[in-house]
């Protein structure tokens, strides 16, 4: 090669990250296609569609919405995992990431994502139909150690989230539970409250209609901290448990994604977290706003998953 030659390839290639870099501050200069991995009209695609409009507005582009259910969010999930990490992909990630690969559903792992942002969360909650034989944690606790029969708890589908914070939850606490899976959040409700099973472990949306209407009590949340919709229900960890699970939803996409890129969409994040209409949907919603992002979100993704994947895991050999 002569030397000419080398200086133009060494010129070349020394302004390649220059050129990746402006590439990025061009971003976005397509639609972005944004993944929810369930139908239409549930809570995460009801989400994703809130957020969508200041999003884009703090972007400057276009969001397309691509509703792909399908295995419990595993079809979603895969196409995203498996998208270009160019940014113009993007899901929005549930517990279900760390279930999925607990159960052995899919191919990919929790950590073949870049996580963005988490936005809002949701703690799971522990409710008891409203009956004589307990009407407080203490109650509940002194039955399941004195009774011959396990407390029944019901829960949203086989594997889920909620299933496997039932596990975490019973084993957490010492005592034995009979897990009873029902097709989704509004049947397990109808079960408690009917007398068929003992208590329910969902979110707070799932179960406030019923907690208003004094059919469910709740006693006990795994939040990081009480839920304002909630506020009188101790967390596990004010009562020395070392349980502290959250449902979240957030952003994600395939691993890859420039830091460039990623702090766009954290920037957007935190922006339209601020407008009073997001603000009023997630209260209206049971959701708190609690944003994560960086090391902060590396760390609760890390320990949601250390914690979710192997209960999971027991799960799928029950």
């Amino acid at each position: 090669m002569s030397k000419i030659k080398k200086i133009l390839l060494t010129a070349v290639i020394a302004s390649l990250p220059a050129t990746a870099a402006l590439a990025d501050n061009a971003y976005p200069e397509r639609d972005i296609e944004l993944i929810v991995p369930y139908s239409p009209g549930g809570g995460t695609d009801i989400f994703a569609r809130t957020l969508q409009p200041k999003l884009e507005e703090a972007l400057g582009g276009t969001i397309v919405i691509r509703n792909l259910s399908g295995g419990g969010g595993a079809v979603g999930y895969s196409r995203a995992v498996n998208a270009e990490p160019d940014g113009y992909t993007l899901v929005v990630p549930l517990n279900a990431i760390f279930t999925l690969q607990g159960l052995g559903n899919v191919n990919f792992q929790y950590d073949d994502f870049d996580y963005i942002a988490r936005a809002i969360v949701e703690p799971y909650v522990l409710a008891v139909r409203n009956n004589d034989a307990w009407s407080s944690l203490a109650d509940l606790m002194e039955y399941a150690k004195t009774n011959d029969q396990p407390i029944t708890v019901g829960f949203a589908g086989v594997g889920s989230s909620t299933h496997v914070t039932a596990m975490a939850m019973g084993t957490e606490l010492g005592i034995e539970l009979r897990y009873i899976p029902f097709d989704g959040a509004s049947k397990a409700v109808s079960a408690a409250m009917g007398g068929h099973i003992d208590a329910v472990v969902l979110n707070p949306s799932d179960i406030m209609s019923a907690v208003d209407s004094g059919r469910l009590v709740p006693l006990l949340s795994t939040g990081e901290a009480r839920t304002e919709v909630l506020p009188e229900v101790p967390t596990m960890q004010e009562l020395d448990y070392k349980l502290s699970l959250n449902q979240w939803r957030g952003f994600a996409a395939p691993k890859g994604v420039s830091p460039e890129i990623r702090d766009k969409w954290a920037q957007a994040v935190a922006t339209a977290l601020e407008d009073p209409a997001i603000q009023e949907y997630a209260k209206q919603s049971g959701l708190e706003i609690n944003a994560k992002y960086g090391d902060e979100l590396k760390t609760f993704v890390d320990s949601t998953a250390n914690v979710m994947i192997p209960f999971a895991g027991k799960a799928r050999a029950e």
